[in-house]
């Protein structure tokens, strides 16, 4: 099974870089088992990165509210909704890449997994991630590794159903 591991992100907006700073500590750790590649891009460069892999598992931030920072979700594309500020054909979202990449006859991932980070700060400048966010980074290396190599490990990330509760 060809395996792609996509870290997205900005890695000089705080906790925006966890995706490429998770794929930079796994890349050492999967000995060919994985193509492990970074991005700042998405919209329809997703289509050409997905393009020919059997499997995606993606590293991104997330920003949802009332969550604690540094909280993992392990998301499926039916858990993402289209992006209702779609602008223009450069901001389709993970959905619309899969699916256009298919109705184009491209061969696209069917199985693909999004570990989203719950960030505390992505708009500040800065080199390194927050303490809450950089303190998850190694168990969620470890989890895809255990992911990739199908030994299993210790789960830190939960599905997006499990969110936290608010009060009303």
């Amino acid at each position: 099974m060809k395996t792609l591991v996509l870290g997205l992100g900005n890695t000089i907006l705080r906790d925006d870089g966890i995706g490429i700073y998770a794929v930079r500590a796994l890349a050492g750790r999967v000995d060919g088992a994985a193509d492990c590649r970074e991005s700042e891009c998405a919209g329809l460069d997703l289509v050409e990165m997905l393009r020919g892999y059997d499997r995606a598992l993606i590293v991104d931030s997330i920003q949802l509210e009332g969550e604690d920072p540094g909280t993992v979700f392990r998301l499926k594309p039916d858990d993402l909704r289209i992006t209702a500020r779609l602008a223009s054909l450069h901001d389709i979202d993970l959905v619309t890449a899969l699916a256009l990449g298919r109705r184009l006859g491209f061969a696209m991932p069917a199985d693909v997994t999004v570990y989203a980070v719950q960030v505390a700060d992505a708009l500040t400048l800065g080199e390194e991630c927050t303490e809450a966010v950089a303190g998850v980074l190694p168990g969620l290396v470890d989890e895809i590794a255990g992911e990739i190599s199908g030994g299993g490990c210790a789960k830190i990330s939960r599905p997006l159903g499990e969110r936290k509760r608010r009060d009303a």
